[in-house]
This record gives C-alpha cells, structure tokens and sequence, in this order.
C-alpha cells in the first residue's frame, strides 16, 4: 500500500470525531484527602469533593487508531461554578497507545504516559470478581478489585449519573493545553496555558455496580500513591461507546503558577532539570543491572 508524504489541504485535518468504541473494563471511586487534591490543583481549578475516581479500561475500538488499554486517575473540580473531571493522570499500553497519547496531548493536554509492556495494563475476571493492574517501568501504581452485586456506598450512582443499558450520560471535564516555545536564549519554556472545558457522552451497553478495593501505590515517576484511599465507595464494569465533543477555550493561567503542577505526570524524572540527577532512566529497577555492568 502506497502512503503520501504530503497531504493535500482537506486531506491534512485531523479527524475532528474521536470515539472510544467498545469500551470495556472497571470504574472506581473512592474517598480521598480534600487537602491532598487542593494541593495538586493547577489554579484556577478548586476542589468540589474529596472523591477520587478512576478505571482501567480496554479500548477495543477507537475512530482513531488500533486498540489500547487505558488506566485513569480523576477528581471532581469546580471552575467558575461548573463541576467537572480533572483527569490527573493517564497510563496507555497496547498496539494504539502510541497514537491515542499523542493525540491525547496535542489535542487536548491530557497528561498521557506509556507503559513499557502491554500487559502492564490488565484486566482479569475470576467469578463475580473483577481485577485490574497497573504497572509502569516495573513499578505496581494500582491495584483495584470489583466484587459484583452492590456499590460500597449507594450514593456513589450519583457520581456516575446512574448509568444503565442504552441510557447515555454526559459529563464535563477540564484540561490543560501547553505549549512549548524557545525564550530569548534559545531555550525550550512554557510560554502559554489554555485551560479547556470538554464535554463527553457515554453510550452505555453494560453497566454492573459492585464494591471496590482500591490500593495505590507511587514510583519515581508516578506518583499515583499521592492520594490515600479514606473509604472505598464503589464501581462497576462497564460496557460503552465514549464520545469526545467540543473542546472550548475558558481560560488563559499562568504558566510559572500551573507548570509545576503538571510536569511529573506529564515527563519522567529523567527529563527534569532539578533534582538529584542520579535517579536518572538508567536507575530505575529494570535497568540496575545494566548499570552494575558499567
């Protein structure tokens, strides 16, 4: 099959529709530390509840690209009376990663990071039981359980806006887009932020609450563990089509106030200028004993 290097002006678009078709996995929510979230809010977000929400997930069927998996950690977060998701941080492996985080970040901002394996991302199911890992670089980052039948806590539906089979759900969330240019010395700095509002539809096919059992953990370079899991309040497996809508611009923050909120799940260690610069690529755990050979 021949490909074109140079496109003509119709043809270099981006496809403006971007769907995550047959979407499958386990939702979470838990209760988690008010201060905690506040303290990694980018301004001009503020903290609605102390509630954390996530899932790890199997994109079988994106309008974008080959399929991938996905795991997410969100809070609820008010801007200008408006309550919405603030995806904090998102981990992708599989055949489709590559593409979905790089449209996730150019696109949108979504700080999107990809693991080193695809079964670093997985989802198992023994029984009524539902599983879902995490990994990153060799390191465990989440590990949640799904017993199905009833949510820890029934008030925890309305989180969720009550999903049921071939009802659709709408909901807002808040990211921020950065841009990278050169200063007056030739260096790379983050010369502008928009903080952009989206909305998106859940077509629900399958929608099963059960109770949760969250556990976190943090490595070098992802720091899920930040938040701590003060009670477990439920979830489901879902089954869905997820429809990304308008993308909005609502606000221009400063770059020096926000930056330092984004950049450690954004990039690796390795990558930042300050800190001790031995805890570098080449020491993380998969690669110490190419180290001990130096």
């Amino acid at each position: 099959m021949k490909s074109k290097l140079v496109l003509s002006a119709e043809e270099a678009r981006l496809e403006p529709t971007a769907i995550m078709g047959n979407e499958s996995g386990i939702y979470f929510t838990f209760k988690s530390d008010l201060a905690v979230i506040a303290d990694i809010l980018p301004e001009p977000l503020e903290p609605a509840f102390p509630l954390v929400s996530g899932y790890v997930v199997e994109i079988n069927n994106p309008s974008f690209g080959e399929p991938y998996k996905e795991a997410m950690l969100g809070v609820y977060v008010k801007v200008n009376g408006v309550v919405g998701m603030y995806p904090v941080s998102f981990l992708l492996s599989g055949p489709g990663a590559e593409m979905a985080t790089y449209l996730g970040r150019e696109k949108t901002g979504l700080s999107k990071k990809i693991c080193d394996k695809e079964d670093d991302i997985k989802l198992e199911q023994k029984g009524d039981v539902l599983r879902g890992t995490v990994k990153r670089k060799g390191e465990l980052l989440l590990d949640v359980s799904l017993k199905l039948g009833e949510y820890n806590d029934p008030s925890v539906g309305n989180i969720y806006n009550n999903p049921a089979p071939e009802k659709k759900c709408s909901g807002t969330s808040f990211y921020f887009h950065t841009f990278l240019e050169p200063d007056e010395n030739g260096k790379a700095t983050y010369k502008k932020v928009n903080l952009i509002s989206n909305e998106a539809e859940y077509t629900y096919k399958v929608w099963k609450p059960g109770k949760v059992s969250v556990r976190l953990y943090s490595s070098l370079n992802d720091p899920w563990g930040i938040f701590p899991v003060f009670a477990n309040m439920g979830g489901a497996y879902s089954e869905n089509d997820l429809e990304m809508k308008d993308l909005f611009i609502i606000g221009n923050p400063s770059p020096e106030k926000v930056m330092p909120k984004l950049m450690s799940v954004r990039f690796d260690k390795a990558a930042l200028v300050k800190g001790d610069k031995k805890y570098g690529y080449r020491n993380t755990r998969q690669n110490r004993k190419f180290n001990d050979k130096k």
